[in-house]
């Protein structure tokens, strides 16, 4: 229940902070009220009759309670103010307040409209309804050296007054208001606010329609609007239009009571309303609209009917509370900010509660999600381009995903451009979403759009690579170029420019203004497209290339080179080269030209004219580069021996080169001094292409006179055959051994006769061959046509020649068996005879002998003197004897030694000579029989 000071006649209720409010009734008296509304009362009027409390100002700073009392039943009374000490009232009620002495303005007494303070009451401002406006100054509280002086005198009624100062307290402002003007005043000043009255408009507000911002503005409510005052002059307002009766601020709201029509009077407050309330609504015929106005966010936070009127408004505790005219107190207190926009969902304002959740300090992430609820709201009205201006909002906080989704229609792709062109612009937009959106460009055909996205992008906050791909994807070709060239996207610009657009001329132009690394790769990935449509001109740029490269290496070489230094081992150490890594190996772009070997030749003979055609040593060459020059010289070869013409010389203009043929060419280049030509590939090429010049040149380049007459006999080229005997037949009389076979096939030829006739003397003389074997060769075959008559005069020379050797065999025979009975008959005597020595002198000293004396077998006779300690064997017949046991050991290891044997067996041009000298040797006398 309340207390019944808020039930008392006419009541009157005033509050500025101090955790107290004050009531003051029609019967003089006020009531203090506290938190826990416990009141405490005292008379603050005269006992006379018809005196009674018109205004009430609480000044808070000072703890000090204004009242002005006046004799409603007197009008020539003078209107009586006082001061009161709340803490001292609080304690005791029956403290003496201190009355402020004044004079009136006029000797017609006016009614006092309206006053203000200081909040150290060193300044109290009055209103008259007569126009007067009077400022005191002075210490007030204690009446001393008080001053009065009238600052102003309207024609109208004064209506309110505010004494504002500044954050210092030294400048104080006095706004005034009457029922035609609003005027602002200096009460600063030296002069006591004598200066001239500042007008800041010719309209003025009823009593109690006007109070004073947190900013230190006038705020004056009128019945079309509510506007704001500085001191320079009339800034914002708001439309609020309804007969304003009362004007008070609670925080950023401002409280309005309006004279409510006879319409409304059962109407109650609006459902949903932003403050709390307790108050009943009474249907009363001068019930009064109570609005609680939110300038912050600009809306009506509560509306509802005070019955009996508003007698009072007054903010304490964080809450406001209206004291109605038949004693009724609402008590208002301000909803969460939570509770708010619940309310505002409810509602469908989200404009409203983005406002609110902005000024209420909500974090960009909670802001982002009340745009998302208004853009889903919107969506399912069907209202999809206001949505994504709000889906567009949230960009940063709500996944990209969650809208996209929502516009993949087709009929949508607009509004989806719009908002993937947001992300690009903020720099949220991933590589997807840069092909989603240029994918929605390339669909909608709105080329326009995408060149403007394009061209007119200044950070190009978009992956540039699947912007360049998604457009080469749907034919947007020079926009991809655009963006290749601007970006250095190298392979990409030579991809359009030669798989897309097949322009080879424009491709071969950029890459020549590329750097030698650069355009050596792209030259390896695009040259066989470039070849095909522009092949001369590919060639020369691959030339230009590859020698630019063999120089930079070269110079690398160089650079690197450092003076050779020789460590502690005496061993010279030579310092690393690097090749350049920017060079184009020949080996590595051959496969290019797989398509157009004729080409391939011609880019060959430039690399090597230019380049290698002179002594590679005086160029200078890396390891690297040799390789390659190897293998420019073997595949040329190759593409001659397969009948490659190279395109220049068609072009050329000398006959001699039109005349030559490939393999004339292949001839040249195996006779080149210069030339690096692997032999094993270049004589697998020529034997495979049946190149037998070619061959026959590799042969005599290598030495090798042995294949080159196999050769020559293959092709049956006879004059060769007799020239190469001619020229190598002396020191490599084997030849003649092949030649013989050949001729042996052919003999009918009279070339051939007679050069049988030579190889047989040949081989006659040197020995070569043995009879049989020759006569083997020259009949052994069917195919062979030798006749007698032609190997007569080598047959007889060959009996002649044996029979000869036979006699002089059969002599030697004879030698050594007499030899050998000889030496059987001296073995015999030895073994079986006695043997007398008849020898007088000793072998060595040639002196008689005499006792003690040696005698051997062998006849020699000696003095054991001179002997010494050799008694085992005759001295003067120790050699013999010792060359003799050399021999037979020698035949004993000889014996065992098969392979040396067999070796011999199979090389021998007469085997049964092996054999025969083999058992003159007696091997099988060293042989020992093993019991098994």
């Amino acid at each position: 229940d309340l207390p019944s000071a808020f039930s008392q006649p006419e009541p009157l209720l005033a509050s500025a902070g101090g955790d107290l409010l004050f009531v003051a009734d029609s019967t003089g008296s006020i009531h203090i009220v506290n938190r826990t509304f416990i009141v405490k009362s005292f008379v603050a009027t005269s006992d006379a009759a018809g005196t009674r409390i018109t205004q009430m100002l609480h000044i808070h700073q000072a703890r000090t309670l204004l009242t002005i009392e006046e004799n409603v039943a007197m009008a020539s009374s003078k209107p009586v103010i006082k001061l009161w000490p709340v803490d001292k009232l609080l304690r005791h009620p029956d403290v003496q307040p201190v009355t402020v002495k004044y004079q009136l303005p006029t000797s017609t007494p006016y009614p006092l409209t309206a006053v203000a303070a200081t909040p150290t009451v060193n300044q109290i401002a009055l209103g008259f309804a007569g126009g007067h406006i009077v400022l005191i100054r002075g210490n007030i509280p204690k009446s001393k050296s008080t001053k009065q002086r009238t600052l102003h005198k309207a024609l109208e009624p004064v209506t309110n007054l505010h004494l504002v100062t500044d954050t210092s307290g030294t400048a104080v402002t006095l706004f005034a208001t009457t029922t035609a003007q609003t005027l602002v005043f200096d009460t600063s000043s030296a002069s006591g606010g004598k200066s001239d009255v500042g007008v800041l408009e010719e309209r003025g507000c009823g009593i109690g329609c006007s109070q004073v911002s947190e900013d230190r503005e006038l705020i004056v409510a009128r019945d079309e609007a509510i506007y704001f005052y500085s001191v320079d002059g009339r800034g914002p307002c708001f439309a609020f239009d309804a007969p304003k009766v009362l004007l008070r601020r609670f925080k950023h709201y401002l409280l309005l009571a309006t004279a409510a029509p006879s319409s409304m009077v059962a109407s109650t407050e609006i459902d949903g309303s932003l403050l709390d309330t307790d108050s009943r609504v009474y249907s009363y015929n001068d019930a009064t609209t109570f609005t609680i106005l939110d300038t912050r966010n600009k809306l009506v936070a509560y509306t509802g009917v005070v019955s009996g009127g508003v007698r009072g408004v007054a903010s304490e505790w964080g809450s406001v509370f209206v004291l109605g005219g038949h004693g009724s107190l609402d008590h208002f207190t301000e909803k969460e900010l939570l509770e708010k926009l619940d309310i505002l969902y409810r509602q469908n304002l989200y404009p409203l509660a983005v406002k609110m959740a902005q000024n209420g300090n909500y974090d960009a992430g909670s802001v982002a999600g009340i745009y998302r609820k208004y853009g889903d709201w919107l969506y399912g009205k069907d209202d999809f381009d206001s949505a994504m201006s709000q889906y567009i909002l949230t960009i940063g906080y709500v996944e990209p995903s969650y809208v996209i989704r929502k516009y993949l229609d087709a009929q949508r792709l607009v509004n989806l451009a719009g908002y993937l062109q947001e992300l690009h612009t903020m720099g949220m937009a991933t590589s997807d979403h840069t092909t989603l959106l240029l994918n929605c460009y390339t669909k909608l055909r709105d080329e326009e759009r995408l060149n403007r996205f394009i061209h007119t992008q200044e950070n190009y906050q978009f992956d540039v690579d699947t912007a360049i791909y998604v457009c080469r994807q749907a034919g947007f070709y020079d926009q991809a170029l655009y963006l290749a060239d601007k970006f250095c996207k190298t392979e990409m610009y030579l991809k359009l420019r030669v798989e897309d657009q097949n322009d080879i001329r424009s491709a071969l132009e950029y890459m020549r203004a590329l750097g030698d690394a650069d355009v050596s790769a792209y030259l390896a990935e695009f040259g066989r497209r470039c070849l095909a449509s522009l092949p001369k001109e590919t060639t020369e740029l691959l030339v230009d290339v590859c020698i630019r490269g063999m120089d930079a290496r070269v110079a690398k070489e160089t650079e690197n080179q450092e003076p050779a230094s020789v460590d502690g081992l005496g061993i010279r150490a030579q310092s690393a080269v690097v090749p350049s890594a920017g060079s184009l190996s020949l080996r590595r772009i051959q496969h290019l030209f797989a398509d157009q070997p004729a080409w391939l030749a011609a880019f060959l003979e430039r690399i090597i004219t230019v380049r290698w055609q002179k002594n590679p040593v005086e160029n200078g060459i890396v390891e690297e580069e040799e390789s390659d020059m190897k293998s420019a010289w073997n595949t040329l070869l190759e593409l001659y021996l397969c009948g490659v013409e190279s395109p220049l010389h068609e072009l050329a203009s000398s006959s001699d080169q039109q005349q030559r043929t490939p393999k004339e060419r292949a001839l040249e280049l195996l006779r080149s001094p210069h030339a690096s030509i692997d032999w094993d590939r270049a004589y697998i090429l020529c034997a495979s292409n049946n190149f037998a010049e070619g061959i026959a040149l590799l042969y005599e380049q290598r030495g090798d006179v042995a294949a080159l007459l196999e050769l020559y006999i293959d092709v049956d080229d006879v004059h060769s055959i007799r020239e190469l005997l001619a020229t190598h037949g002396e020191k490599q009389p084997e030849l003649y051994i092949k030649a013989l076979h050949y001729f042996a096939r052919n003999p009918q030829d009279k070339d051939n006769q007679r050069s049988l006739s030579e190889c047989l003397e040949t081989i006659e003389k040197h020995n070569i061959m043995s009879p049989l074997r020759v006569l083997q060769a020259l009949g052994g075959s069917e195919n062979s046509g030798v006749t007698l008559g032609m190997v007569r005069g080598f047959v007889t020379r060959q009996i002649d020649a044996t029979a000869a050797r036979i006699k002089d065999n059969e002599r030697v025979i004879g030698s050594y068996t007499s030899e050998h009975e000889l030496h059987h008959r001296q073995m015999h005597e030895l073994k079986n005879s006695p043997v007398v020595f008849q020898s007088t002198k000793c072998s060595a000293c040639m002196a008689p002998l005499d006792l003690p004396s040696v005698h051997f077998l062998c006849k020699h006779s000696y003095h054991q003197r001179c002997l010494g300690d050799v008694l085992e064997s005759c001295p003067k017949c120790l050699v013999q004897n010792q060359v003799l046991e050399d021999q037979r050991a020698r035949q004993e290891v000889g014996a065992r030694k098969h392979d040396l044997f067999f070796d011999k067996l199979h090389k021998a041009d007469d085997g049964f000579d092996v054999i025969a000298e083999w058992f003159s040797k007696n091997p099988f006398a060293f042989t020992k029989l093993v019991d098994q």
